[in-house]
């Protein structure tokens, strides 16, 4: 039926599955995993396995510090020279072409740098612009194409050129357990609540309280979860 789920889901993720299936997937976790020992070489800390894909970039793996079992996946980039540094915790995946980017490709505008809590997945061709600093707890879902600006652009000098007149820098805070749809954009100095849903194409530009589901352009809540209490 249509939604149900059976009780030994999850359990035993290749059965069923023939060799012709799962040799493909053997194969692919093995080379990630070879990639993966090359890089543990040379990043600052890293706990445990690391797996990176084909075509992933790691810069200035130096300043990057990993937990266990971390996942990096095809044409991925991750820019690590910052102020703070890139930390991704144990069981983080970062998806299939995203970016985190702190600094420019060339050394200037240093950024202030990213850390991922635990269980975290950042989707497929996200963007994480990394200049001011950015906090994403525990078990965090980004979903594709996710945006987030730690920066604005000034421009109240009308007389000057945006682009000669510099940024100002805020932190982003996204705090444990939220869900953050395909597309969403978070903007500089916004707290997403533990918690919260933030709906696809969502823009945010206010602080989300916690355990809310929001949605718009900009973004504004629409009801509240209720927390469970043990």
């Amino acid at each position: 039926m249509t939604g149900e789920r059976s009780a030994g889901a999850g359990r035993y993720p290749w059965s069923g599955l023939g060799v012709r299936d799962v040799l493909p997937i053997v194969l692919r976790v093995a080379a990630n995993l070879a990639r993966g020992l090359w890089w543990k070489l040379r990043v600052r800390r890293s706990q445990g396995l690391l797996f990176v894909a084909r075509g992933a970039q790691i810069m200035h793996p130096w300043h990057l510090e990993l937990g266990r079992c971390v996942k990096i996946e095809d044409y991925a980039e991750v820019h690590c020279l910052a102020r703070r540094g890139v930390r991704l915790g144990s069981g983080v995946t970062v998806g299939r072409g995203a970016s985190i980017r702190p600094s420019s490709y060339y050394g200037h505008d240093l950024g202030e740098g990213l850390t991922v809590g635990d269980g975290s997945a950042i989707g497929p061709y996200s963007w994480i612009g990394a200049s001011g600093f950015v906090e994403i707890g525990r078990d965090v879902l980004l979903g594709p194409r996710v945006v987030i600006l730690p920066e604005n652009h000034v421009f109240a000098d009308e007389t000057r050129t945006i682009k000669s007149q510099g940024v100002e820098r805020e932190g982003i805070v996204i705090e444990d357990d939220c869900w953050l749809g395909a597309n969403a954009t978070i903007l500089a100095g916004v707290r997403v609540g533990r918690g919260s849903v933030v709906a696809a194409g969502a823009v945010v530009n206010r602080d989300v309280p916690p355990y809310s589901i929001v949605a718009g352009v900009p973004a504004r809540v629409l009801k509240q979860r209720v927390p469970r209490v043990a």
